[in-house]
């Protein structure tokens, strides 16, 4: 971010000294700049994005400026606050800064106010762009778990330690967040969980955390849809879920061969991706269960001119069993090296 392209609402009722502050930070090459009177006004102009709100702290009350930073944190909004008053006292001094304001001027300052005021600005935009939230980012890391849970393989944005919004790509995050309108001086993203391509996962061999499936219900050697079939897949999402995770990819034979999602597609109804996508979670949803979705990522991609699916499954704190039809009758499964092996209840207790 650079001066030109910081956005600034200045709230100040002298209509003397708002002249003069306009003039100077013109001056000094900023070119976005909004003013209001009154918290009133104020609030109204916080509907759009400002990166820096610089705020008298008496007006119509006597902590008008306060009145601002509670509005700013009430709508989560990611702009810097700077007070900038005549009546400046160590108390409000102290509340500013317990508040979160960037900066605390007092206009009764020898020299330049406006020089002090202009250095503040660059400061922070210096040290925002080097250094982004660094509260987002220890939130973050501090919360890792849940937010693995919540959005495994996703990127996220987080305003004031809180996610604002979620997006398969750091594009199209940012789109939204642009569509939204809000700036993002302050907006921390990060991707949440490492998913690596499936291009590059066909080149490796089956293992504890990866199984290839040719087909989701499409019988190979019959030539003919078999629904029975995905409960193949589905017994593989259990063991993972069960164990220390895994990814499934649906339409790669075992030797590596691309078999492709054509003849899965052509068994449903106006088949095309998204309804296979839909037709694998209403299956872990009817036979392993619907809170364990939060646990699963679906994903395809183009190799070689064929689709293929990925099921990336993290690992659950709660077991998962697996359900075949309405009778009670549950199945256990666990990883071991390279297959989904089914536990019988001693072994299930002792595994328990």
């Amino acid at each position: 971010m650079q001066i030109e392209n910081v956005h600034l609402l200045l709230v100040e009722d002298n209509p003397r000294f708002l002249s003069e502050l306009l003039e100077w930070l013109q001056e000094y090459n900023y070119q976005h700049i909004e003013t209001a009177t009154s918290v009133a006004q104020a609030k109204e102009k916080l509907a759009d994005p400002f990166d820096v709100i610089i705020s008298d702290m008496r007006m119509e009350q006597d902590d008008s400026g306060f009145a601002i930073v509670s509005e700013v944190k009430a709508r989560n909004l990611s702009s810097v606050v700077i007070i900038l008053t005549a009546n400046d006292t160590v108390d409000d001094c102290r509340t500013a800064f317990k508040c979160g304001v960037w900066d605390y001027i007092s206009k009764n300052m020898r020299g330049n106010v406006f020089d002090v005021l202009h250095e503040s600005i660059q400061h922070a935009i210096v040290y925002f762009n080097r250094w982004g939230n660094v509260q987002n980012e220890q939130w973050i890391t501090e919360n890792l778990e849940t937010l693995e849970q919540n959005y495994f393989g996703q990127y996220i944005a987080v305003i004031n330690k809180i996610v604002i919004d979620a997006a398969d790509t750091e594009e199209a995050l940012k789109q939204r967040i642009e569509e939204r309108q809000l700036r993002r001086f302050l907006t921390t993203f990060r991707k949440i969980g490492e998913l690596r391509p499936i291009s590059e996962l066909i080149t490796l061999s089956e293992s504890d955390r990866l199984e290839y499936k040719s087909t989701f219900q499409w019988d190979v050697k019959r030539n003919c849809e078999n629904k029975d079939l995905k409960f193949s897949t589905l017994k593989t999402i259990v063991a993972f879920l069960n164990s220390e995770g895994g990814t499934l990819i649906i339409g790669v034979e075992d030797n590596g061969n691309i078999f492709g999602l054509k003849k899965d597609l052509s068994v449903l109804s106006n088949g095309d991706i998204d309804k296979l996508e839909r037709t694998i979670i209403d299956s872990v949803c009817n036979h392993i269960g619907k809170n364990f979705t939060q646990k699963i990522k679906i994903r395809f991609e183009k190799i070689n001119g064929q689709h293929v699916c990925a099921i990336d499954v993290k690992k659950s704190v709660r077991k998962a069993w697996l359900q075949r039809t309405k009778e009670k009758k549950l199945e256990f499964y666990i990883r071991m090296s390279n297959k989904s092996e089914p536990l019988e209840i001693p072994d299930i207790y002792e595994h328990l």
